[in-house]
């Protein structure tokens, strides 16, 4: 007797069920890391008490004139130390704008502007990155006296930022943190696509956690990143032109000092999501382009297991694409012939659920197969997960935002509506970025190919 199973009983249920598995370890991952670090994810644990260093603010920018939101940083960094009295501290922000000079000369800030005639082996942000290295050189803070606390444009701190960052400080013996990321400002301002699909970002810091905590990191986050002075003064910022210097800069602190090296701070920073889907995009690609860049220069260990989480994201794009054709082919026609109670509610209880009576168990359970109940459990559970990932970073990023709880609660039905659309949004620039890569390299004859660098609206 041939079984049959419901699930896969059409070439388009069989493809999407295909990419849903797929995503299954990832979805398995994800749901341990967030038991694992969920008491570790934000640092609460924290008091004032003096600390020997001095932390310096780095903000990196292409221009504060053009870009009103460093501004904002600025204060906030003046404010938070003023409410916990901490005063040994210091603001720079390092620019490409002379503007920036007269902008910023109100506020208590040290402006370093990029020399034009700067060269290094560097492009965009890490060309910036590496200037400032060597300005602190010659000013004599990369000693271990000194840390540097980097953020970007738009990142604001807290007073639980900077406790936190002193308490790692004074008590840890890492030599880099990095803390999560949360996205509430300008949220109403941005689409409503990209500030839902933001959502995603703080649910995959649960899995920063672990990356910082057992290095090599996959990954790391430019703004929100702790590192001692004397320790980037050693690493520098000179990777070549690659977009993702800071996935660089975390392999090669633990390749010179050690698993020990790295660390978690716990320390929020709240930031903004793009404001609209281009900058989504162009944000995203460079991102996954800049990952496909340092491959080669990793170890093949950590190069497999690179290449298996850019796979994960070009086989979301697929995931995607095949869950919307399926709603469409399934429901849409269904809805539209005949919009009634009755054809909806067919479409939502399942047929055995309809008919179900407690006489009926036992019969019911002979009749269940178990590769089909175990196939429908792991589809299950990897929905679960993935729905929830938007519903838990959209609680996070909303938390430290001032909308109203009424909204919020629409927010999140949004989301839940909107989720196949979204992972359509997010996942779609790693997709094309793989295939953009692909061709690229094939016409630069195997060599690295250079990039533009898009740079957001703020």
């Amino acid at each position: 007797m041939q079984i049959e199973y419901p699930l896969v009983d059409s070439p388009i249920i069989a493809i999407a069920t295909f990419f849903w598995l797929s995503y299954f370890p990832v979805a398995l991952v994800s749901f341990y890391r967030i038991l694992r670090n969920r008491k570790v994810f934000v640092e609460k644990r924290l008091h004032r008490a003096h600390n020997d260093i001095v932390l310096i603010f780095q903000i990196t920018t292409r221009s504060a004139t053009k870009t009103p939101v460093v501004k904002r940083g600025i204060l906030s960094i003046i404010n938070a130390a003023h409410k916990i009295n901490f005063y040994n501290y210091q603001i720079s922000v390092v620019t490409d704008d002379p503007q920036d000079i007269r902008t910023l000369k109100e506020l208590k800030c040290e402006v370093v502007v990029v020399d034009k005639e700067f060269s290094t082996n560097a492009i965009k942000k890490g060309r910036a990155l590496q200037y400032e290295v060597e300005h602190r050189r010659h000013t004599g803070k990369n000693t271990s006296k000194y840390w540097i606390f980097h953020m970007d444009d738009e990142s604001y701190v807290t007073t639980q930022t900077i406790l936190a960052l002193l308490k790692s400080i004074r008590e840890g013996k890492e030599v880099a943190y990095e803390g999560p990321i949360f996205y509430p400002l300008k949220f109403e301002a941005a689409s409503r696509l990209t500030a839902i699909a933001e959502s995603i970002r703080p649910f995959a810091c649960y899995d920063c956690v672990s990356q910082m905590t057992n290095p090599p990191p996959l990954h790391m986050h430019g703004s929100n990143l702790l590192v001692r002075s004397d320790v980037e003064d050693k690493i520098g910022w000179k990777f070549g032109p690659t977009l993702a210097e800071d996935q660089m800069f975390g392999f090669k602190i633990y390749k010179q000092y050690g698993p020990g090296s790295m660390g978690w701070h716990g320390g929020i920073l709240l930031e903004q999501p793009p404001l609209n889907i281009r900058d989504h995009f162009f944000q995203r690609r460079r991102w996954v382009l800049g990952t496909l860049q340092n491959l080669p220069k990793f170890p093949l260990w950590h190069k497999i297991k690179l290449l298996y989480k850019s796979l994960t994201y070009f086989l979301g794009f697929a995931s995607a694409v095949s869950s919307i054709v399926l709603m469409i082919y399934n429901y849409v026609p269904t809805l539209f012939l005949s919009p009634d109670y009755a054809t909806i509610y067919n479409l939502l209880i399942p047929d055995n659920l309809r008919s179900f009576s407690f006489d009926s168990l036992p019969q019911l359970m002979a009749s269940i197969d178990p590769v089909g109940v175990g196939l429908e459990s792991v589809l299950l559970f990897t929905s679960l997960v993935w729905i929830s990932s938007y519903q838990l970073g959209l609680f996070l990023n909303l938390k430290y935002s001032k909308i109203g709880w009424k909204k919020r609660l629409m927010l999140h039905l949004q989301t839940l509506l909107l989720s196949p659309v979204i992972g359509l949004i997010e996942t779609f620039p790693a997709f094309w970025a793989t295939l953009e890569y692909s061709f690229k390299k094939k016409n630069a004859a195997g060599k690295m190919p250079v990039y533009d660098f898009h740079v957001i609206s703020k």
